[in-house]
């Protein structure tokens, strides 16, 4: 049932190319008329120009007569071979375009999907769905719809002229079928399991595989290089062997089909001695049939790996595109326009699973304009304030206020175009310098990227590199210094130019004192009247903040400046003695 369903949707993907479909189907049907018709112009050929028992003709005749024949078998091979290449060629163009289609709407679900989700999925089993998964459904496509229709045509039409020709012949042959669907049916469903299991065991191989070339150099500090070798030898173990039980369940298809055929064949030697023995031309043309019926048998057991597998991705993808998107917009959004920067949380509950939340029953309020230091240990909730803010998530309960106004009211787009983020480990893409810094404004010229670099202090040592701002990071930006990567996030939140808010996930932390001091100085230039919020791990940066907000297990505990929380002698105390000694906090 889930099979038709698949199929079904994944049909619906080929209407926009129905004319190519129509005409692909028009040249199915000539070739299956085409093919079909030989064994008929044979019979009739074997009966009156060859057969002793049947013709009465001259030679003269029967050589004229034959002549005409081989003529009508050329016309017809020949209407065969174009109509088999012309059918070829359209539903390869139409999987093609139908595989373009499904790879940006799976592009567009994973780009829509939240960003809880999106932490749940493995990045290996993300890429499997988008690329060989994707191919997959091609082959299904090209070979599964149009393919089968093909041979079930070709399959149907030799029984029907099976049966027009001897009805005797044609019984005598159908009674092996029950016999073949019987053991095709049982092979079938064992290679799909095996199908299914094998692409789950390369989405896992996948998955280690990407996790340990990202994480190479984190193995090899830690000389866990043997440990990740036998877990992907493992894992490579168990995609082997459910592998080989598919081939082991293929292998099958064919020993089948050509037992099959030789009962047939003898079936219908047999049959035709008893019931028709005269009609030489009729057991020609069924033996041609036969050919006929088990030749697409043949293809399918060919492609069954390929339809078996097309099956389970289409399974794996269309539960990645039913996979519940970000909440849409409000009907009728309330619009942002000059935005002081007021933010309130009000009894905010958030948990990233059920049973363990992460913050509980938050209260806060920020006025405009306002530095604020966010502080507290590991996992106190702090970068998750950060992400409420930006509705990476949603909270379970309380609301959320910008200026007053829930932003659960705002579209996503409207509220992010005043907020600005830079994370403690930047994303730079692969590109040029200018490219990555330009991604905070689209259309953004040459002078205003290079103003905002010059801001940051990011001019100075881009102008260094061999070409400038035209100068290719590479994936990742890996020819860039931590602090470098930093410099040039900054430049491009500054080239973004957030109306109203500023957060830092620390944005310096991972810097030398000298770089942390540009980043300081071109971050109180772009600071002046916004609101800034700033996770804090160093007492240079919490030292400026207008407003300290110390977190512990998800509760604010305190608030207040730097000297006023040290002399209540409270929790801050204790994160700030940490501090001084080098403790992460």
């Amino acid at each position: 049932m889930k099979d038709s369903m698949y199929l079904k949707r994944l049909w619906g993907f080929t209407h926009p190319y129905r004319l190519a479909m129509l005409t692909g189907l028009v040249l199915l049907l000539l070739q299956v008329v085409a093919t079909n018709a030989m064994p008929l112009l044979i019979k009739r050929g074997i009966d009156l120009f060859i057969s002793p028992e049947q013709t009465t003709l001259d030679t003269a005749e029967r050589v004229t007569g034959l002549q005409q024949l081989l003529g009508w078998l050329a016309a017809m091979a020949g209407g065969m071979f174009l109509f088999r290449v012309t059918h070829t060629y359209l539903m390869t163009w139409v999987g093609q375009h139908v595989l373009r289609d499904l790879r940006m709407e799976v592009f567009r679900k994973v780009l829509a999907l939240p960003m809880q989700r999106i932490d749940q999925l493995q990045v290996g089993r993300l890429m499997t769905r988008a690329t060989n998964d994707l191919d997959a459904l091609q082959e299904l496509i090209r070979n599964g719809f149009i393919g089968l229709l093909a041979n079930l045509l070709l399959l149907v039409g030799a029984m029907v002229f099976m049966w027009r020709i001897e009805w005797h012949l044609a019984l005598a042959f159908y009674g092996v079928l029950p016999v073949l669907a019987g053991l095709l049916t049982v092979v079938n469903r064992q290679s799909r399991k095996a199908q299914r299991a094998a692409r789950s065991a390369v989405s896992m191989l996948n998955s280690s595989t990407q996790e340990s070339l990202n994480g190479l150099f984190t193995l090899r500090v830690f000389n866990q290089r043997e440990r990740m070798r036998e877990r992907l030898h493992a894992q490579s173990n168990d995609f082997r062997e459910a592998r080989s039980k598919v081939v082991d369940w293929n292998t099958w298809h064919f020993p089948i089909l050509e037992l099959s055929r030789a009962l047939a064949v003898v079936v219908l030697i047999v049959a035709c001695g008893i019931w028709v023995p005269s009609q030489t031309g009729s057991l020609v043309a069924f033996l041609m049939y036969i050919r006929y019926f088990f030749r697409p048998l043949e293809e399918l057991a060919e492609q069954s790996q390929q339809f078996q597998s097309g099956l389970a991705s289409a399974e794996r993808v269309f539960d990645l595109l039913d996979e519940k998107e970000i909440p849409p917009d409000p009907e009728h959004p309330v619009r942002l326009g000059s935005v002081a920067g007021e933010i309130e949380f009000k009894q905010v509950h958030f948990a990233y699973a059920e049973d363990h939340p992460v913050l509980r029953s938050l209260s806060l309020h920020i006025r405009p304009g306002q530095f604020v230091a966010v502080v507290g240990a590991t996992g106190a909730g702090k970068s998750t304030l950060l992400s409420l803010l930006n509705r990476f998530y949603d909270p379970q309960a309380g609301e959320i206020l910008l200026d007053g106004e829930n932003i659960q009211c705002f579209a996503l787009s409207d509220l992010r175009r005043h907020l600005g983020m830079v994370q403690q480990d930047p994303m730079l893409f692969s590109g040029t310098v200018a490219e990555n810094i330009g991604l905070g404004r689209e259309g953004a010229t040459a002078e205003a990227i290079e103003a905002a670099a010059r801001r940051v202090n990011a001019h100075s040592f881009i102008m260094k590199m061999e070409k400038g701002y035209e100068t290719e990071l590479g994936e990742g930006g890996y020819r860039l210094s931590t602090g470098q990567k930093q410099l040039i996030a900054l430049s491009r939140i500054l080239l973004q130019d957030p109306e109203v808010v500023l957060m830092l996930d620390e944005a310096t932390a991972s810097v030398d004192s000298e770089t942390e001091q540009l980043i300081q100085d071109g971050l109180e230039e772009v600071r002046n009247g916004r609101t800034c919020i700033a996770i804090a791990h160093r007492l240079s940066t919490i030292q400026h903040a207008d407003l300290i907000l110390v977190l512990r297990h998800g509760e604010l505990v305190e608030q207040g400046t730097h000297q006023e929380l040290l002399r209540t002698d409270g929790y801050y105390g204790s994160l700030v003695e940490a501090m001084k000694i080098g403790l992460e906090v």
